[in-house]
Order: structure tokens, then sequence, then C-alpha cells
């Protein structure tokens, strides 16, 4: 039924009938079945196509981090993302598990409690903002929400559109602590939105995996004309309140903006939300 870290959709079809995935009464009512999500870009891309999960890894934390498209009421925690409870997972009964390909629990620890969907987001290609619109065609399709996934795509299209800035370059950033910084670059998702809607990214360092690089504060010293795009939470108090913050000339020339929280590593919904937020700056 499942080959390597994905299942086929032939093998999905024939556990999930009983679900009524396949159907049009699931298309109808919006039933979801029960799928167990340890993502949060698949989450949010499940919402987005009206589907609701029976569980989400750290639901909890992604209502502070993630925010929109909301949780549904009910929606159950299982666990942290990275090692979710598997007994709690079990005991949900459910019939597909969502899950990011190369991150998380072993795949095989999974499929012995149910049928799994791996998917690729981030990846040596580092190319993010491709995969999420793969992954809203693959969801959709295995789903039954093939209408809904073209609508979500199309939203995405509108919101990439080109934004008039007076910024010659942006600095995308969020503040581990009030000493260490995250830079946002090169394989990130949000890197792929701004560069889509033609703005440009002053961080050309080198990146991880996930496309940000960590260092400190004096990183923003060397890119003096970059606008700061923080993303909440925002710079610590006593930060704020040092002599060091005061003397950074994009806060000196009021250059920066506090956005509000927005998922770094998301998916379609997350580069929708983001591309919002730099229409109003």
């Amino acid at each position: 039924m499942v080959t390597g870290n994905v299942l086929s959709r032939r093998g999905f079809l024939a556990g999930a009938t009983s679900l009524g995935l396949t159907s049009g009464r699931a298309a109808s009512t919006g039933t979801p079945g029960r799928i167990v999500v340890l993502d949060w870009a698949l989450a949010e891309t499940l919402i987005a196509l009206g589907l609701a999960p029976l569980a989400v890894a750290e639901a909890p934390l992604y209502r502070q981090r993630v925010v929109e498209p909301a949780l549904p009421p009910g929606t159950q925690d299982v666990g942290l993302r990275n090692w979710p409870n598997l007994e709690a997972i079990r005991s949900l009964r459910p019939e597909l598990i969502l899950t990011l390909e190369g991150y998380g629990a072993p795949p095989a620890r999974l499929e012995a409690i149910a049928p799994v969907r791996a998917l690729p987001l981030y990846t040596a290609e580092r190319q993010p903002l491709h995969l999420a619109r793969q992954a809203v065609r693959d969801l959709a399709a295995l789903l039954d929400r093939k209408a809904q996934g073209a609508r979500l795509l199309a939203d995405l299209e509108q919101a990439l559109a080109p934004v008039h800035s007076d910024a010659p370059s942006v600095l995308i950033l969020k503040f581990a602590d009030d000493r260490v910084i995250d830079i946002y670059g090169s394989g990130n998702l949000f890197d792929d939105v701004i560069k889509a809607k033609g703005l440009w990214n002053a961080w050309n360092g080198p990146t991880n995996i996930w496309g940000f690089a960590s260092g400190g504060i004096e990183e923003l010293a060397r890119h003096p004309e970059a606008r700061l795009l923080i993303i909440e939470p925002a710079p610590p108090a006593p930060l704020r309140e040092s002599a060091i913050w005061r003397a950074m000339p994009q806060v000196r020339a009021g250059r920066f903006s506090i956005l509000p929280p927005a998922w770094v590593f998301g998916g379609v919904p997350s580069a929708i939300r983001f591309s919002g937020f730099l229409e109003a700056t």
C-alpha cells in the first residue's frame, strides 16, 4: 500500500473509501475523514482546501505562530512535530497521516499506524514555493478538492503580483533572543515570495536547508540601506532600549516594520499571508 515514504493514490483510495474522501459526499459535506497532520505547512494547506484535520502536532503553538488559517475547533494535539506521540496518534484511529518528507518520526513507525503521505517542501533543490504549489495539487487530487486547490493557487498568483516599494532591498528576520537573529534568504519560502513580488533580498550569505542563517545583531549593520522586515515576536525590550539597537541605521531612519506572526516554513497559505503583510508595509 505504501511505496517508500509516499502513499500511492491507488493505495489511499483502497483504504479511504469508507471515509467518503473520494466521493461526492466528501466534496458536498466537507467531511475530511480522520486525518492527522504532523507538519504545519501541510495542516494549513489542508484547512485552506476546506478540510478539517482530526489532529495536528503542536496544535497550541500552531495557533501562535501560523495563526491563519485557524485550526478548526476540536482539533487535537499529538505532541511534537519532530517526534509526535505515536500512541496518541494510534488512539485516534486515523485513516491518513500527512507528514513532511525527511523530517520527524521515521516513516516506518507511522506506517504501522495508518497510511502515510510524505510531501517534500525543504529539499536540496531549495524551491519551497514551487514545492508548496505542488503540495496543493497533490493534496487536492488525493482528497477530491481539485476545484478548491485551483482557487487556492489562483489566490497565490494574485497575491504574488509585484509590489511597489521605495526600499532598495529588504532583510527578513526573526529574533531568537536579544542577541541572536535568524535571517531568511535563499531556500526559504519568504525569500521566494519577495523575489516573486519584485523585491530584492539584501541577504546573500549562506543559508541552511531551511533557508536561514543565524547570527548576531551586528549582521544588520552590514546592510544599512535595507528595510528590516521583523516577524513577530518583536525585538526583546532589553534590546530595544539598548544603545546598539538605537544606533542601527535602519532604526535611526525608521526603516523597519514589525510584521504579525507568519510561518516562515509554511506552504501556500503562509505565502499568501506574508505577501499581504508586504503590501501593507
